[in-house]
């Protein structure tokens, strides 16, 4: 299993960067998604560039502090949790993202993976945001 955890101070308020996450139907400011269907009451699949599919199943969600869900495809199985806290005027994210690969080879590149995933998911998110 390979986890991992980011955490960053935006300039903006707690309730803007959980809307900006958690609205479904606004993933355009991803570059690492096509796109986003929502599938059912707390289901969606997201689509990589390149087509791959990741089915997620929401664990938890308590506006505007906690998002969390469950998800899986060909290659691995974990969950995402992200936090949305006050800070500093300010919003403090914390992500943190746990799978396990499926396939034999991919586990010593799970972490390596997973980092350059949280890295890029942050930057999209503070370009959405104007940061």
């Amino acid at each position: 299993m390979a986890r991992v955890q980011i955490t960053a101070e935006l300039a903006c308020a707690p309730e803007r960067v959980w809307e900006t996450v958690t609205d479904l139907t606004h993933q355009s400011w991803r570059s690492d998604v096509e796109r986003v269907e929502p599938t059912g009451e707390g289901t969606f699949v997201e689509y990589a560039a390149g087509g791959a599919a990741t089915a997620f199943t929401v664990t938890r969600r308590e506006p505007p502090q906690h998002w969390a869900f469950d998800l899986e495809n060909g290659n691995v199985k974990g969950s995402w949790a992200g936090e949305f806290r006050p800070a500093g005027g300010g919003c403090r994210v914390t992500f943190i993202e746990e799978v396990t690969p499926k396939k034999a080879w991919m586990r010593p590149l799970a972490g390596l993976y997973l980092r350059r995933q949280q890295r890029r998911y942050l930057q999209d998110l503070k370009t959405a945001l104007g940061l």
